[in-house]
């Protein structure tokens, strides 16, 4: 008996095109590159595994809020919020917050811009733990009156004066005398520390021990509920520059807060492939059986 060549043939021209169906399949099911790009994490010396509300470095601007881009400078991780540049001191993403120490106050009291330190509301605040110093610049360089938690200390071209308290009523009790003087001065500018560094601060009101305090830095803290939700329904969070928004990054598409926000009964891209591959092992199935049947008959 001849060979049956020709059903053979066709069975393998079946074969080889269910693989390149069903791969394609495969193919072009990779996951968003948005969702693959914000699983990444910041790294940069002692900061490590930093992601939402942050980007930097390898990742991608849109995995984190244009306001808080993270650099890396030698290992030193920094940020610049508002024009001003901080060293970040810690980030725990746990309790959300973000330690910082401003940078021009790194070696001297006496900064080239005079800016105040500010948080970004809705986005960054103070904690309970911060308190405001206020710093003086360009005084008089006579008369400046003697007074507890304050000090006098020279710049370049300039006397500065700087006062520190725990709590704003001890304002109220300043004398006259101090206040005049200080409405003489030019600039003035708040710098917050924690508290700790605060009462060392009024303990021993001196340049020395100011610049100490304004180095051991301060808390910010971020709310980033969306992001917890995001994350829970198998998202990356990031943020749509387009519409200047929160956005979660799903495995299909982005989606405004959840990669689960189909209405119910509504099928998924993931589900919707489902069938599509079964199909594929049935028809592989069916192909095995009929060779094997086409073989036997031969």
């Amino acid at each position: 008996m001849q060979p049956r060549v020709f059903p053979a043939m066709y069975w393998f021209i079946t074969f080889i095109t269910m693989i390149f169906i069903c791969g394609s399949t495969l193919v072009f099911a990779n996951d968003d590159e948005r969702y693959v790009n914000c699983g990444k994490l910041f790294d940069c010396g002692d900061i490590k595994g930093v992601g939402y509300p942050f980007s930097g470095s390898d990742t991608p601007d849109y995995c984190g809020h244009p306001e808080l881009k993270l650099d890396c400078s030698d290992q030193d991780p920094e940020i610049t919020i508002q024009k001003l540049t901080y060293k970040v001191l810690g980030i725990n993403n746990q309790s959300r917050t973000l330690s910082v120490a401003r940078k021009d106050y790194a070696e001297n009291i006496c900064p080239t811009l005079l800016l105040n330190t500010t948080w970004i509301p809705n986005l960054l605040n103070y904690t309970s733990d911060d308190h405001n110093i206020t710093i003086y610049y360009g005084c008089p360089d006579q008369g400046a009156p003697s007074f507890a938690n304050s000090s006098q200390f020279p710049c370049t071209a300039m006397t500065g004066y700087f006062t520190a308290v725990s709590d704003l009523s001890a304002f109220l009790s300043f004398p006259s005398n101090l206040i005049s003087y200080l409405a003489s001065c030019n600039d003035r500018i708040e710098v917050p520390v924690r508290e700790s560094a605060l009462q060392k601060i009024v303990s021993a009101p001196t340049v020395t021990q100011l610049l100490e305090g304004l180095n051991e830095g301060f808390d910010f803290v971020w709310n980033d509920s969306l992001c917890v939700t995001c994350n829970a329904s198998g998202g990356q969070c990031g943020y749509n520059q387009n519409t200047a928004a929160f956005s979660c990054y799903c495995k299909d598409q982005p989606r405004e807060f959840s990669c689960q926000q189909s209405p119910p009964g509504a099928q998924s891209p993931t589900a919707a492939q489902s069938p599509s591959m079964s199909s594929c092992l049935l028809l592989f199935f069916s192909a095995g059986v009929t060779l094997e049947v086409n073989r036997k008959t031969a």
